[in-house]
């Protein structure tokens, strides 16, 4: 069993819009179809290549899929088939392009083409026998890709050696061997369709529907192809377009497993995770905000003095941590809010100025045990910005803070706001800190990335990533211009104001 299987059981319940039955996953090949039928009527060779370069294409598409999720999906079943399925599409494609009429090879009568074909269409069906068998190996991916290969570039030196018995002749039509190698591999087919199906716990419940389904158009296929004498005949027509349901099907199983539904399972974990924190939000902010208020009232001995001096560094040590605490919370919890889309703003005419006061007040005691300058300027001509004042103070607080907390005492702190010819509002927030080095400016703006290592525990990495976000939601962008020695100055560009 693939330990994508073992973690996933197989009789989960697979969700109604990924099952094989949903009709809108047929659209696309059905439509396609009604063109092609509709291009044979005045070119079949037109329609020959196009049905064949869409099973090409499909081959090549599932292997990327498979290949590059398979260290997150560690499905073996599906990385051999895709491995398998994209030298299928190498073999197709020379099948088309020898195919008679093409002339894009030396080759140009119907045998070669014919000869391809059955070679291929042979290979994919014991592809189909053997992979349940390999859903339990973790062989390496480029072994499985390079043996595939060398089957394939076999298979073709074969045919282009002339040794391959005829399969088809002008004017009399296939021979008995192109007939009977139809009916063998129609034998190995339903041999691979009762083999996945035995095997089936082994396989991704969400890809078993769609390989049956494929194996069933494959049948089809190899059956359609066992009765025409022109290879531009009715049957022939009707086997391509078998062909084509045929590697929707396959396509379907490989995307539906490796893409589609840990994408969906991903979604869900995140709406959960969402709904969870906002549950919790409540239960976690109500017992910190008790404990601030009454280390506040012990802190500030509103019924009397505690006793002992001790008590009142104890107190303020509660406040601070709880303080400190509550703050991580919250940006916790507007991060959530950002990532899942629920952050919404109400914007309204501010006063830009007062918002930066109002924050540099808020900031007053951290500013005056360091004994910083602290400075807040607008233009004249600045007298509103359209904005979510919550959100607003919630950037300018980060921004704000973020400068206090890393600029050394006695430092200096520069809020301005200013206006663009073109109307676009800057809002800057200098600092006479340490600055930042290059290769770390990149770093900024991510979530829980500290450039400084020995800060980790004043925070949780989340303050300048949050206050970008919501810059983001404004419309605005916002830059950082530092270098060592030479302070840290953050912009926010917001586009210009109706």
């Amino acid at each position: 069993m693939t330990e994508a299987v073992q973690t996933a059981p197989a009789a989960r319940r697979v969700p109604a819009n990924l099952r094989v039955t949903a009709l809108h996953i047929w659209y696309f090949p059905a439509a396609l179809s009604v063109f092609l039928v509709a291009v044979a009527q005045f070119n079949f060779l037109v329609f020959h290549t196009l049905a064949e370069l869409f099973s090409i294409i499909v081959c090549f598409i599932l292997f990327a899929l498979a290949w590059h999720t398979h260290r997150f999906s560690r499905d073996h079943f599906l990385l051999y088939l895709a491995c398998g399925m994209f030298w299928i599409g190498a073999l197709d494609l020379a099948h088309t392009l020898s195919y008679k009429g093409m002339g894009l090879l030396p080759v140009n009568e119907a045998n070669t083409a014919t000869q391809v074909w059955v070679a291929t269409r042979c290979l994919q069906a014991l592809l189909l026998l053997t992979a349940p068998l390999m859903a339990s190996r973790n062989t390496d991916k480029m072994v499985l890709f390079l043996a595939f290969g060398l089957i394939a570039a076999l298979t073709m030196l074969w045919v282009a050696s002339g040794h391959f018995p005829d399969a088809f002749i002008e004017g009399q039509g296939l021979t008995a061997l192109k007939i009977y190698s139809e009916y063998v591999i129609m034998a190995i087919l339903a041999g691979a369709l009762a083999l996945i199906w035995k095997q089936r716990a082994a396989i991704a419940p969400d890809a078993l529907p769609f390989l049956l389904v494929a194996i069933v158009f494959a049948i089809g296929t190899e059956l359609a192809f066992t009765f025409y004498i022109d290879v531009y005949g009715f049957s022939n027509l009707v086997g391509h377009i078998l062909k084509l349901f045929s590697f929707w099907a396959i396509f379907q199983a490989v995307a539906v497993a490796s893409l589609i539904r840990p994408y969906q399972a991903l979604d869900a974990s995140n709406r959960a995770k969402d709904d969870f924190l906002a549950s919790m939000s409540h239960d976690l902010r109500t017992p910190l905000n008790s404990i601030l208020g009454f280390s506040d009232m012990m802190r500030s001995q509103m019924f009397g003095p505690l006793g002992h001096a001790k008590y009142g560094d104890y107190v303020a040590n509660i406040h601070a941590s709880g303080t400190h605490l509550l703050g991580l919370v919250n940006d916790i919890l507007d991060l959530s809010k950002l990532e899942s889309g629920q952050y919404e703003l109400n914007r309204q005419d501010l006063d830009p100025r007062a918002l930066a006061e109002e924050v540099v007040r808020s900031l007053a005691p951290a500013i005056a045990a360091k004994e910083m300058d602290v400075s807040v300027t607008c233009d004249a001509t600045l007298d509103r910005v359209s904005a979510d004042e919550r959100a607003m103070v919630q950037l300018l607080n980060n921004l704000v803070s973020n400068a206090v907390k890393f600029t050394p005492d006695q430092g200096r702190v520069g809020v301005a706001w200013s206006k663009r010819p073109d109307g676009a509002v800057l809002l800057q927030v200098s600092d006479t800190g340490p600055g930042i080095p290059a290769d770390q400016l990149k770093r900024l703006g991510k979530p829980y990335v500290q450039v400084d290592p020995y800060v980790a525990q004043k925070g949780t990495g989340l303050g300048l990533f949050i206050a970008r976000r919501i810059a983001e939601l404004h419309g605005a962008k916002l830059r950082i211009n530092s270098k060592p020695g030479q302070g840290t100055t953050v912009t926010v560009i917001f586009p210009p104001q109706e």
